[in-house]
């Protein structure tokens, strides 16, 4: 059994083709798989969409600033990931719209990165943290995620960074939960971004998740137990954030801004 489990690697791998041939109109399951890729790829715009929002109304963000700036060196890395995809497939349309996604969000990161230096900048670094000390913390994490997991794609094989997109799944869902349990307080996060992280866990590791339907020879239960094996721990963590924002101390009626908190 011992073997079984760490000693044993899947034969297939994730190819580009693999994605041509699940997503273009007429394949068998076209439809069903595209509902599910829609549906996820809105997800991931909802959790970042919820930081912004929050960070305006609250002044205060849900996720820590190191997330902000492995997000950006992800995504950063997926923009080059998906344009060379799309040159080497005949420019098929999903690769493009996986370049434009990415792009998207790494506006949406630079915008969570520059509020957390210029309205959360005494909360992450203390109050005699210049604005110059955060860029170069920002900075620095970027740089060193960048090329650390551009180093991971390629130890992976990964030519369409799908092997490694799902971690960002996983961090999205297991991070947030232990951030707000150690800040103490509802205000920058909400019930409605928790019920999002709830969706991206269940999403992600259902059986008919994103990944499975596009390249079933990797992803299903049968070829990758690993997976799901994390995904109920992923979604253990789903049940916590639940857990945790619901014991923290509810929200004032307004803000110390005069503003109303989110839900």
């Amino acid at each position: 059994m011992i073997d079984s489990m760490f000693s044993s690697y899947i034969n297939a791998d994730v190819l580009l083709q693999d994605f041509v041939t699940a997503l273009t109109p007429g394949a068998p399951g076209f439809a069903s798989t595209l509902t599910v890729l829609l549906i996820t790829f809105i997800l991931g715009f909802l959790v970042y969409v919820y930081s912004f929002v929050l960070v305006l109304r609250e002044g205060s963000a849900p996720y820590p600033v190191w997330l902000h700036t492995f997000y950006f060196a992800a995504d950063l890395m997926g923009v080059f990931v998906f344009w060379c995809a799309w040159n080497q497939c005949d420019h098929f349309w999903f690769f493009m719209l996986g370049c434009v996604g990415e792009i998207v969000w790494v506006g949406f990161e630079i915008f969570c990165l520059w509020k957390a230096i210029t309205v959360e900048r005494i909360a992450i670094w203390g109050n005699d943290a210049p604005a110059s000390k955060a860029v170069l913390w920002c900075l620095a994490q970027i740089a060193i995620f960048f090329v650390s997991l551009n180093f991971l794609r390629v130890e992976l094989g990964d030519v369409s960074m799908f092997k490694f997109w799902i971690f960002t799944q996983v961090l999205i869902v297991c991070v947030p939960g232990m951030f707000w349990s150690t800040r103490k307080t509802r205000i920058g996060t909400c019930w409605q971004l928790v019920i999002v992280l709830v969706l991206v866990a269940v999403m992600s590791f259902n059986p008919n998740n994103m990944w499975a339907l596009i390249s079933p020879n990797y992803f299903s239960v049968e070829a990758n137990p690993w997976y799901y094996a994390m995904g109920a721990v992923v979604c253990c963590f789903a049940v916590y954030d639940v857990w945790i924002y619901a014991k923290l101390p509810k929200k004032p009626e307004r803000l110390a801004n005069g503003k109303k908190p989110i839900w």
